[in-house]
């Protein structure tokens, strides 16, 4: 049976593209598997780690911490597009906490705005703290 393409990626860069066996990805009603074959579908997808077992064996896997989303299944071509997202191996808790030291004081800075280009600043700003909180949670329960 022919593989399954897949993509993880984001709007800042692609985390993955290329051949699975199977994926299992965190969706809104519940987590789902995909395999080659797999009926087509667009669904919403949680926070959580999406995981593609690379061979069929299941020796071989790669985990992607999302953050927020959606999924398409069509063709036997997987794709996840996230908010945020991160191999997991490459969470930086050092990085990560830094960044939430500048985050925090750039949110407080911006906290009382009332013009729109401010407020749709502090939007992101606070998305951004609430993904890098996500990923040193993650972390602490590895």
């Amino acid at each position: 049976m022919a593989g399954l393409f897949c993509k993880v990626v984001t709007p800042q860069r692609e985390l993955f593209a290329g051949e699975a066996a199977y994926a299992h990805v965190p969706g809104m009603e519940g987590s789902y598997g995909v395999l080659p074959g797999h009926e087509m579908f667009v669904t919403t997808h949680k926070t959580g780690v999406v995981s593609l077992w690379m061979d069929a064996n299941g020796s071989e896997k790669r985990d992607f911490l999302v953050y927020d989303g959606g999924s398409q299944v069509f063709n036997d071509q997987l794709t996840v597009l996230a908010r945020f997202g991160t191999p997991v191996e490459e969470i930086d808790e050092a990085g990560i906490r830094a960044a939430n030291e500048e985050l925090k004081q750039q949110i407080q800075e911006r906290s009382n705005a009332e013009d729109e280009q401010a407020k749709t600043e502090l939007g992101m700003l606070q998305a951004q703290l609430q993904w890098n909180e996500y990923q040193l949670a993650h972390l602490a329960t590895t």
